[in-house]
């Protein structure tokens, strides 16, 4: 009996985040695409190889991610799904992209209008409530855009195909993760505690190839917070919450409109 009661809200969610938005694919930033200056610090705090804190820090951003965009949309992981022929997609998918730095592009669910053709940019900047409000200083959480590293797919109809396959109507792309240590902003001084940046590249599509956002959340850390459970406990959800604010409505998906054209900026 319980068994069906959970099976009964199980199938409830599914059908309000269906009723409430597209299916969203969300695909995993690829290994390769991993940059962090703090591993060994991380590992050796956590009691872990630096293999296993890459690990955590993708399977849990893949977990806020999902958890926060189920609640409005429908959602299909390709990273927790571990069937063979999910696998093979995936691959698949990382085979048929590269990657290229550009200039953010909100989202028409921000702007109320369709994207700009080259990714025209764009400044927006979250906090938590009750943190940095009225101080005209950034809070821990606070999110900014900025350049980002974007997604170019070489096979236009691998969308048409995953769209077909597993129903999905949109396509979340985490591009790249990135935690760096500025050591130019020294929070103690005395302790030898400089700022931290967690900074999460993304992109989304429709399955017809238009793209409909691009952009990097960032959020900061202190140097000595080497807790991993709290790091994606304390940051994910932030970094999540604004990635599915970028999420389209469902009046955006398959229209007819030419895909942006993008070219790599030269810093």
């Amino acid at each position: 009996m319980k068994k069906l009661s959970l099976l009964f809200v199980g199938l409830i969610w599914t059908a309000i985040a269906m009723a409430q938005g597209p299916k969203v694919m969300i695909i995993p930033f690829d290994p390769d695409m991993y940059f962090c200056d703090a591993d060994q610090s991380l590992a050796d705090f956590n009691k872990m190889n630096v293999k296993e804190v890459r690990q955590q820090f993708r399977y849990g951003l893949n977990m806020n991610l999902n958890a926060r965009v189920m609640s409005a949309y429908g959602t299909k992981t390709m990273l927790t799904d571990t069937t063979a022929d999910v696998s093979k997609d995936l691959y698949a998918i990382y085979k048929s992209i590269s990657y290229f730095s550009d200039k953010s592009m909100a989202s028409s669910s921000i702007t109320g209008e369709d994207p700009e053709p080259k990714g025209g940019a764009f400044k927006k900047n979250t906090s938590n409530k009750g943190q940095g409000k009225g101080t005209g200083t950034k809070s821990s959480n606070e999110i900014e855009a900025r350049n980002y590293m974007n997604v170019k797919i070489h096979n236009p109809a691998m969308l048409e195909y995953l769209h077909d396959k597993y129903g999905t109507e949109v396509f979340l792309f985490v591009n790249q993760f990135n935690l760096v240590t500025n050591f130019e902003h020294c929070l103690d001084r005395a302790n030898n505690v400089f700022q931290r940046e967690v900074l999460i590249h993304f992109s989304i599509f429709d399955y017809t190839g238009k793209q409909l956002a691009g952009d990097v959340a960032i959020v900061n850390l202190p140097s000595n917070n080497n807790n991993l459970d709290l790091i994606i406990k304390e940051k994910f959800p932030v970094i999540s919450d604004y990635i599915k604010g970028q999420l389209p409505h469902n009046s955006t998906i398959g229209n007819d409109a030419v895909a942006p054209s993008h070219s790599i900026k030269q810093e």
